[in-house]
């Protein structure tokens, strides 16, 4: 059932975070929608779900991008993956979790595509980069993670709700 919610999702997702999101910027850096679902599905509890969105999403994203087809998803499914090691403890050890997972997973998205351009031969100015694309882009997520892994919380609940034993 999830598959058949989050693919659309994603779909439009992805378009959206090409065409609408890519106008609003924090210097040059901007949410990564797809990133946040990834990220809060598996902090949902659907972990292996989530390597699949990744997938996906990161296929879709390479359709719209400059990066080599395939590294987007290829980064998406390592972040799910590990993301997906703390999801039972997140919403148990406190609010802040969710941020820590958030600022971590969303660095090493992007330093994994700063690797996937160097090792396709792209030239990259990594000051740039980092000061204006990478922390601002970070800092976009950070303030997006919350509501969107509530969302994702509650449609895991609502796709998936918790056995009651009487």
């Amino acid at each position: 059932m999830a598959y058949i919610i989050g693919i659309p999702l994603l779909i439009v997702l992805a378009i959206l975070q090409t065409t609408v999101l890519s106008e609003i910027h924090f210097f040059d850096g901007r949410p990564d929608i797809i990133l946040l679902v990834v990220i809060g599905w598996a902090l949902a509890g659907g972990d292996r779900q989530a390597m699949i969105w990744g997938l996906v999403g990161g296929f879709l994203l390479d359709s719209f991008s400059g990066l080599p087809p395939g590294s987007t998803a290829i980064s998406l499914i390592i972040i799910a993956f590990l993301v997906s090691l703390y999801a039972d403890r997140v919403w148990e050890a406190n609010l802040l979790m969710p941020l820590g997972i958030t600022l971590t997973a969303s660095l090493l998205f992007h330093v994994l595509a700063l690797v996937w351009l160097f090792a396709f031969g792209r030239s990259i100015d990594l000051q740039f980069a980092l000061t204006r694309v990478i922390l601002p882009s970070t800092i976009l997520n950070l303030f997006l993670i919350l509501p969107t892994a509530q969302l994702m919380l509650g449609l895991h609940r609502r796709l998936y709700p918790p056995e009651i034993e009487i």
